[in-house]
């Protein structure tokens, strides 16, 4: 049987038999020590630095760039990096933060052949909450508990989807966006489907 050939390490000049197994100390000081960490334990604590910003208050120069985003209500990166006097990276970071803390909402698109950021402002909407009796007794307990929420009785539930471009869409409802104003006012939300039924048969 051959004899394994020895091979040579780059850094020290010495010879092994089973090089991958050499630590070399001259190959640490050169390139520094090597990460044990595994992939998972990285992302962990990428999830837990995340966390953190998730939970922290803003700082001023975060606050500044919020002030102007919810003024503006609607505005591109660029046109945000000129107001601010940012640096780029800089300002990419801060978005970051608002948009982790729901603070905006960022979507991309094409402008003049060349991707951007759409930056608008999130409104905080101030709900009262206000406690409700339930008669359990009767029959409708559920449906007037969850506010009449309209979905629940909604003879178009098999049609809806987000792909439908026409009402039966819930990201565009017309009967899911009044009974939220109503009830984010503090109004009872009543709905007839059979009259609404009617009148689409009439169309």
């Amino acid at each position: 049987m051959a004899k394994k050939k020895k091979e040579t390490c780059p850094y020290c000049g010495k010879s092994f038999a089973y090089l991958s197994r050499h630590k070399c100390k001259i190959k640490e000081r050169i390139e520094g020590p090597v990460d044990e960490k595994s992939d998972v334990e990285r992302r962990i604590e990428r999830i837990e630095e995340k966390k953190k910003e998730f939970k922290r208050s803003l700082h001023k120069n975060e606050k500044n760039i919020l002030n102007i985003i919810n003024r503006e209500k609607e505005i591109y990166f660029n046109d945000l990096l000129k107001l601010t006097n940012t640096e780029s990276n800089d300002l990419e970071e801060i978005l970051d933060i608002l948009s982790l803390q729901s603070k905006i909402k960022i979507r991309r698109e094409l402008v003049e052949a060349s991707w951007t950021k759409l930056i608008n402002s999130i409104e905080e909407i101030d709900v009262q909450v206000k406690s409700v009796k339930i008669d359990m007794d009767r029959k409708d307990f559920v449906w007037n508990m969850l506010s009449r929420q309209p979905c629940f009785i909604c003879p178009f539930r098999g049609k809806c989807n987000d792909t439908n471009m026409d009402q039966f869409n819930p990201l565009n409802c017309p009967w899911l966006t009044d009974w939220i104003e109503i009830t984010s006012k503090g109004n009872e939300y009543n709905i007839n489907f059979r009259e609404i039924e009617k009148g689409l048969q009439d169309i």
